[in-house]
């Protein structure tokens, strides 16, 4: 109980950099993304908002495997997916530029969701095969100039550290582009901050960065083996004894 009430200013602050920070980097987001096809300012400008909010929350990041990327290639990125926190992790520190793909019910997040389409992100109806797979398809001229697009293959954050199934979306996506695939392990964001909960505690959160798997002259009928080969990748490197606050 006790170091429930030590975190509170912190929880607080983090609050209060959420409400004043969101809203003033939006516009600016917004209208870059008017002015310009790159991607590029907008991209920055959500770093900078991930910094800040990392910053008061007391989160540190620890890359590995930097050296499987090229930066002129563009990927498919599938990380796994712990907790929110892992998204202030790949934003501020994954060394490739890249497009979300979300769930369409965040860009009616007032303020959030607009900064969100301002950075190119990618929104699909998960009720909806047919309309998430033209969404995707639509999506593929932003895969150019070192460009990627990030997709978490669970679909959802866990709810108890490990795996979830995976979604066949980003592999689907892979096959059809000819884009490796660049399988991203998080480490510790979910015991940082859980599933259903808005308390957090200060940790570090790691990325290993695995091998990329070709997929160029794959078709659908190898997406099981593709699916199969990145969940081996992810799991290859999951720590489930990892503790985010001795690290």
């Amino acid at each position: 109980m006790w170091s429930k009430i030590r975190l509170f200013p912190r929880i607080f602050l983090t609050a209060l950099g959420l409400v004043v920070f969101t809203p003033l980097l939006t516009p600016p987001i917004v209208f870059s993304s008017l002015f310009t096809s790159s991607g590029a300012p907008a991209f920055m400008l959500m770093r900078w908002w991930a910094s800040i909010i990392s910053f008061l929350m007391g989160l540190k990041f620890s890359v590995f495997g930097t050296e499987n990327v090229d930066p002129g290639q563009s990927y498919i990125v599938t990380p796994n997916h712990q907790g929110n926190a892992d998204i202030l992790a790949l934003v501020i520190r994954l060394p490739v530029r890249f497009h979300w793909v979300i769930k369409k019910e965040l860009l009616r997040i007032p303020v959030f969701g607009w900064a969100l389409a301002g950075t190119g992100a990618i929104a699909i109806d998960r009720s909806n095969k047919e309309t998430a797979v033209a969404s995707l398809n639509q999506a593929k001229n932003k895969l150019s100039n070192g460009w990627s697009m990030l997709i978490y293959p669970e679909g959802t954050r866990t709810p108890n550290g490990k795996l979830l199934p995976f979604k066949k979306g980003p592999f689907m996506m892979a096959v059809q582009t000819g884009l490796p695939i660049l399988p991203v392990t998080s480490n510790g964001a979910f015991k940082i901050l859980p599933k259903k909960t808005v308390a957090f505690r200060p940790g570090r959160i790691t990325l290993t960065i695995g091998k990329p798997i070709i997929t160029k002259g794959l078709t659908a009928d190898d997406v099981p083996w593709l699916m199969e080969q990145t969940r081996n990748a992810i799991a290859s490197n999951l720590l489930n004894d990892y503790d985010p606050f001795k690290a």
